[in-house]
C-alpha cells in the first residue's frame, strides 16, 4: 500500500503568526504562496495610489489607507488570505483606532491591485471575484500598459475602464475623492 502525503492547510490566523522567512506571501486555499517581488513601475504606482488615498483619507476625515500587502481575508474553509497592493478603509466600517496585528474583522472598501506583466487574466479576475464577495465595495485594477483603471463594483457587469485623461470621481464608496488618472502613473 502506498503511503499518502498530505499538506497540512493553514488558517488564515496561523499564516499571520507563521515566520515564512523572506519575500512576499499570500494564503491561497490554506496553503502558502510565495509571490514574485514587483518592479520598480509597480512600486511607483502603488506608492502613488496610496499617496493619494492617504492625502484624501487625511482631507476629508472618512478614512485611511493599508498598504504593503496588508492581509485581507477573502475566504473560510479552507481559508484564502490576499495582500493587495492598496487598500482603504472608512473609519465606519472599521476604525482606524482598531488597527492591529490581527486579521482586519471586515473587508475594506476599497482594494487596489496594480497589474504586473506576469499576472494571469484569470487569476486577476479569480482575485477580483475574492474580494468582492468578501465584502470589498470597489476594486481598482490598475494596467500601467495601458494607463488605465478598471473600477469593479461587482463581477456582474463589466467594469468602468478610465482612460489616462479621465478622472476617477463621484464615488459612493469615497464621497468627495477626486483624482485624474495620469496622477496615478506620474
Amino acid at each position: 500500500m502506498a503511503a499518502e502525503l498530505t499538506t497540512r492547510l493553514l488558517t488564515a490566523e496561523q499564516f499571520l503568526t507563521a515566520d515564512l522567512g523572506e519575500g512576499t506571501f499570500e494564503l491561497v486555499h490554506g496553503e502558502v504562496v510565495r509571490m514574485s517581488p514587483p518592479s520598480p513601475e509597480h512600486g511607483l504606482i502603488c506608492g502613488n495610489i496610496a499617496g493619494i488615498l492617504w492625502e484624501y483619507g487625511r482631507r476629508s476625515g472618512f478614512g485611511y489607507t493599508l498598504s504593503n500587502d496588508s492581509a485581507v481575508l477573502t475566504e473560510r474553509s479552507p481559508d484564502t488570505v490576499r495582500g493587495p497592493d492598496v487598500c482603504f478603509y472608512s473609519h465606519a466600517r472599521w476604525p482606524r483606532s482598531q488597527v492591529s496585528r490581527a486579521l482586519p474583522p471586515v473587508a475594506p472598501d476599497l482594494v487596489v491591485e496594480v497589474s504586473s506583466p506576469g499576472n494571469r487574466p484569470g487569476a486577476m479576475l479569480q482575485k477580483i471575484g475574492e474580494y468582492l464577495n468578501a465584502g470589498v465595495l470597489m476594486v481598482w485594477v490598475v494596467y500601467p500598459k495601458s494607463r488605465t483603471v478598471a473600477v469593479y463594483r461587482t463581477f456582474d457587469a463589466p467594469p468602468v475602464v478610465l482612460q489616462l485623461d479621465q478622472t476617477i470621481e463621484n464615488l459612493p464608496e469615497l464621497p468627495g475623492f477626486r483624482c485624474l488618472v495620469s496622477d496615478v502613473f506620474l
